[in-house]
């Protein structure tokens, strides 16, 4: 791509031009077969052994994001996440300085994503290979900046729809794997297709058809972005909450503000309770989404509705056909899980602490006395160490109360605090 400053937007991480279009998408049932029978039959359990995985799976690790194992130009390990939101590979500034640089083929580049503002970075200019399991992708370029300063130390970079584009790719979140299907391959009984739009002539970014009923004086039938970079279920652009008037509608909501959600920095959310979000007649009811309170960046594009990200897919099996632009689905055995609590912060893993980045203003931790930057030192008596990605989310979504060690400054002190209820 072409050097000098550019400025590349939409999308968490989509860091080539494009033009926005406003699409209308529709949705249609191309395979309903036994589907209220299949919903019927499941039954969630919160702990389930590892399966063995079936041939050809490539293993991920879901915690909020899909981490993927991927080696770099034969020899480079790195923990890579997917994103739909991003075209081209992408990769951090400490993993590229470790293994890679000085590169003559720097450029300076800014980059525009969910935040207020843009980023800077750097785009590689030369080729990038890379192979994910047996299969090998070579790309022209790589974005190179500080994704860990967004994910924290775990996450080395992305990957995304430069891999994808042309595949049919099986996502399983409740077994942990990635499938690439044949393309003639029709799914098995019980997955239930979603005809989606192309956000541009590109064919790179997936728009989806969702009904939402907000309350009983607010519903849409909306254009959502795939986003499968964004840890959260569905998010409202700020263009459509001033379009609805949402701040009149909607009285219990709880306001989150984060020092860095995303590309572009600060970012605002507002969460609140949805009565029914729907997609290919499956209905999921009194779900938590959040409205964007951005006034800058892709939150604020009136071209769709939001976002739908992987608390929404986590409760599905899903297929992505990437050449017919459709998705499949199949509920697994997390679909009617419930989310009832949540600790009200929002944290960034380093080697031996976390670091504040999120906090519901107002929230019980915030009365506690808790504010973004702090550094926590152990919850509950575990530190860092001891909490991998997964266990900090199931610790997230427990109802058990937190006691942090927290330190600030120069002095450090314990804060216990009750979860937030919706």
């Amino acid at each position: 791509m072409g050097g000098g400053n550019l400025v590349r937007t939409l999308g968490m991480r989509n860091y080539t031009i494009v033009t926005l279009v406003i699409i209308a998408a529709l949705c249609c049932a191309c395979s309903n077969r036994n589907r209220e029978a299949h919903i019927e039959d499941m039954a969630y359990e919160e702990v389930e052994q590892p399966k063995p995985l079936p041939e050809g799976a490539i293993p991920f690790d879901y915690s909020n994001h899909l981490y993927f194992e991927v080696v770099l130009r034969d020899s480079v390990p790195a923990k890579m996440i997917f994103d739909t939101g991003n075209t081209n590979i992408l990769i951090d500034n400490k993993l590229f300085k470790e293994y890679f640089a000085p590169s003559p083929t720097l450029q300076r580049v800014v980059i525009q994503g969910t935040g207020n503002s843009l980023e800077a970075a750097y785009r590689d200019t030369s080729d990038w290979a890379y192979r994910i399991g047996e299969y090998s992708h070579t790309e022209q370029g790589a974005t190179i900046m500080d994704l860990q300063k967004i994910l924290g130390n775990e996450a080395d970079g992305m990957f995304g729809m430069e891999f994808m584009r042309g595949r049919k790719v099986e996502f399983n979140y409740a077994d942990e794997y990635m499938r690439i299907l044949p393309s003639e391959e029709q799914p098995d009984e019980g997955y239930t297709c979603v005809k989606c739009k192309w956000l541009d002539n590109r064919g790179a970014r997936m728009v989806m058809p969702i009904s939402l009923k907000i309350n009983d004086a607010a519903a849409l039938d909306g254009n959502f972005l795939v986003d499968i970079g964004s840890s959260g279920g569905v998010s409202l652009n700020s263009s459509l909450v001033a379009k609805l008037k949402l701040n009149r509608v909607l009285t219990d909501v709880k306001k989150k503000i984060y020092d860095t959600g995303g590309v572009g920095g600060s970012r605002t959310d507002y969460l609140f309770v949805a009565k029914d979000i729907s997609v290919a007649g499956y209905e999921i009811k009194d779900v938590v989404i959040d409205f964007s309170g951005n006034t800058q960046g892709m939150m604020a594009n009136d071209s769709f509705d939001g976002l739908v990200g992987n608390a929404f897919f986590e409760r599905f099996d899903v297929i992505f056909d990437f050449a017919k632009c459709e998705i499949w689905l199949r509920p697994n055995r997390n679909f009617n899980i419930v989310r009832q609590a949540d600790s009200g912060i929002t944290l960034t893993p380093q080697e031996d602490c976390w670091i504040v980045n999120g906090l519901v203003e107002g929230g019980n931790a915030h009365k506690a006395g808790i504010k973004r930057g702090d550094i926590i030192t152990s919850i509950n008596g575990l530190t860092r160490e001891q909490v991998s990605l997964k266990e900090l989310k199931r610790m997230n979504r427990s109802d058990e109360d937190w006691k942090v060690v927290v330190k600030r400054n120069d002095s450090t002190n314990e804060v216990t605090f009750k979860k937030e209820k919706y």
